[in-house]
């Protein structure tokens, strides 16, 4: 299937992403199947972000059991490209007071 868009990470996040990824290698699989949702699907999945001009998504994926962690990614999107703006990494413990 081709993609509908291209993928643009921010340098910060992309760092970011490279710590979690050598703490953790799920990390990248994870991100890698969010991304390929993202570029692929025509709407964008996951839930906008209340009061954000350009419009922000933030859409996120729980992994690893038995240890849960979650992964979200704040992005935004338009017919062309995917921008990934932020990108955390949370045990689901720590997940409420996140």
């Amino acid at each position: 299937m081709t993609p509908l868009r291209k993928l643009r990470v921010a340098s910060a996040t992309r760092e970011y992403l490279k710590e979690e990824e050598e703490r953790d290698p799920l990390v990248r699989k994870v991100f890698d199947g969010l991304t390929w949702r993202l570029l692929h699907e025509q709407s964008p999945p996951g839930y906008p972000l209340p009061d954000s001009h350009p419009t922000r998504y933030l859409i996120k994926k729980a992994y690893r059991f038995p240890v849960p962690r979650l992964l979200r990614l704040v992005y935004q999107m338009n017919e062309k490209e995917v921008f990934i703006e932020l990108a955390q990494v949370v045990d689901f413990n720590e997940q409420e007071n996140s």
